[in-house]
Parts: C-alpha cells; sequence; structure tokens
C-alpha cells in the first residue's frame, strides 16, 4: 500500500482547516444577514445615516403625571434609518432644575448633524412620601417606555439608548441604569455625579438635606438605605458602558465619587472611561458635554 507522504498529509490538513474556517466565517455572515432579513437589530450604529435637519416636538406629555414634559429632537433622514437615542437628564440637586438648562447642550448635539434623536427630560422634583428618588425612576421608565412604544412613529431604535445626566440628573441616569433589567440601555454619561451617598464628606453639606429627602432617610440613620440607591453599590458586571466625567475644580461633588465608581467598573470588567476635565467646575461647559455624549458612539 502506498504511503502518503508526511509533507502531503500536511497540505491536505491545511486544505481541511481553510475549508472549515472558510465555512465558519459564511455561516456567521449568514447569521447576521439572516437577523436583519428578520427585523432583529444588531449593535450596529445608525448614528452615520446621513440627515437633513431636525424635526422639533416640544412640551410632550409622558407617563401618568400631567405636568412631566419633554423635548424630542428627532433628526430627518434622508434614507429612513431609525436614529440613535440620548435622554438627556438636567441637574439642580434633585430638588429642582428644568430641561431648558440644557438647552445649550442640545445645540451642540444638533451642530454634529448625527442621526441622533435627542431627548431632553423633566422629572419629579418633590415628593409627598419622603422618598423622591423611587419617583424619579419611576419617571425614567415611564420615559423609556413612551420612547420604546413610539419607536415606530418617531423612527427611532427601541435600544441602545444612551443616558447622559448632569449632577443630580447623572446620579438618577446611573441608578436606573443599573437597577433596570431591561436592555435598552447601551450607555451611561454621568456628569458631575454623586455614586455614593453615604459618604458625606464626600459631599458638599448643602447637598446633605436633599440626599435625605431624596432617600427618605437621616444621615445617622440606616447606613444600607444610602447604600440601595449609591450607584457604587448597584453596579454589577452586568452595567452598561459608563462613562464618568468631572470637573477638576468641583467644589460640590468631589471627583472621587468617580473614581470610586470607575475603580470598581475597573474590576466588574464593565466597559467604562473616567475623565477629569482641568479648567472645568461641578458645571461642565456644553461643549464638553457633547464631546463625552459622542463619545459613547465610539
Amino acid at each position: 500500500m502506498a504511503r502518503i507522504k508526511p509533507n502531503l498529509m500536511k497540505q491536505r490538513g491545511f486544505y481541511a482547516d481553510s475549508w472549515r474556517n472558510f465555512v465558519f466565517i459564511w455561516f456567521c455572515i449568514a447569521i447576521l444577514s439572516g437577523c436583519e432579513m428578520l427585523g432583529i437589530e444588531t449593535n450596529r450604529s445608525n448614528l452615520d445615516s446621513p440627515i437633513e435637519g431636525y424635526n422639533e416636538i416640544m412640551d410632550v406629555e409622558f407617563g401618568k403625571v400631567e405636568d412631566l414634559r419633554l423635548d424630542l429632537h428627532l433628526p430627518m433622514t434622508t434614507d429612513s434609518t431609525p436614529a440613535e437615542v440620548v435622554i438627556l437628564l438636567h441637574g439642580g440637586g434633585w430638588i429642582s432644575g428644568d430641561k431648558s438648562w440644557l438647552k445649550p447642550t442640545v445645540d451642540i448635539l444638533k451642530q454634529q448633524r448625527k442621526n441622533l434623536a435627542i431627548v431632553n427630560i423633566n422629572y419629579r422634583l418633590s415628593s409627598g412620601q419622603n422618598n423622591l428618588l423611587a419617583l424619579q425612576l419611576t419617571d425614567m421608565a415611564d420615559v423609556v417606555s413612551f420612547l420604546t412604544n413610539n419607536a415606530e412613529k418617531f423612527n427611532i431604535r427601541k435600544d441602545q439608548y444612551r443616558l447622559a445626566g448632569f449632577s443630580a440628573g447623572g446620579h438618577i441616569a446611573l441608578t436606573y441604569a443599573y437597577k433596570s433589567t431591561e436592555a435598552t440601555i447601551g450607555a451611561v454619561v454621568a456628569v458631575s455625579a454623586p455614586t455614593e451617598l453615604s459618604l458625606r464628606a464626600w459631599l458638599s453639606k448643602t447637598l446633605w438635606s436633599r440626599v435625605e429627602l431624596l432617600t427618605g432617610n437621616t444621615y445617622g440613620g440606616p447606613i444600607n438605605i444610602f447604600k440601595n440607591d449609591s450607584p457604587f453599590y448597584l453596579a454589577t458586571s452586568r452595567s452598561p458602558r459608563t462613562i464618568l466625567v468631572y470637573g477638576e475644580a468641583d467644589d460640590l461633588v468631589s471627583p472621587r465619587q468617580g473614581e470610586l465608581l470607575a475603580d470598581k467598573l475597573r474590576l466588574l470588567r464593565v466597559p467604562y472611561a473616567y475623565h477629569l476635565v482641568k479648567g472645568e467646575t461641578h458645571e461642565l461647559s456644553a461643549p464638553k458635554a457633547a464631546q463625552y455624549i459622542m463619545e459613547s458612539y465610539r
């Protein structure tokens, strides 16, 4: 019986491996193509689809609370590609503020000419039950439900939403994203956000009474209540990508709050970025805010 030379056997093994790799690659392509044919969205960004401008719908009611409204800035695409979505949450120490405060950031985002729907929201600022955060998280859930239920109407995606919150709004965004069991949130951008409420020394004294109102707890009382409302303790390995931004000269919320959460996210292997911005205070400038929001899509 003729013997097969070793070199020939290696060649045959090489061609067999190559053929298996070829089949595997085409299998992957077929799966992805099949997802698109079935209407299953992949995680590919729609951001770069060309737009002609923006259609603005202001003061839209959402949810069950009559006074709560949001502004929709909807891109008009030339090819009907559903827009990416970013939800903006203003600051104000949880008990004050308005979506109008973020108009400069909205304007800069629109100047990027991206296929990005900008949703600028208000949330409840008072509670008769002395547990304000629970109501604010309900408001966030109502916003997400409103957007997903009207996705076809507004030509927006149903998933991979970005939450971008400032100061108290950043805390609400992180808390909602980390507590949520839904898969709608793709990333969180938190600017000057408190992440650990039980460390009173890392917050300005002016915020202490507001944190107590927010949580329905008092400093000196049960520490677990503060921890249950702190993004640092809520973060898990399943948390969405997180971008933390702090001004180097912030004297209201210590940048150490961001460093603490960043260290935990690193240990959990959650994709994250931490930025300490020179020359910026607690009130991050609109150009910088827009820059880090756009970073969440890269």
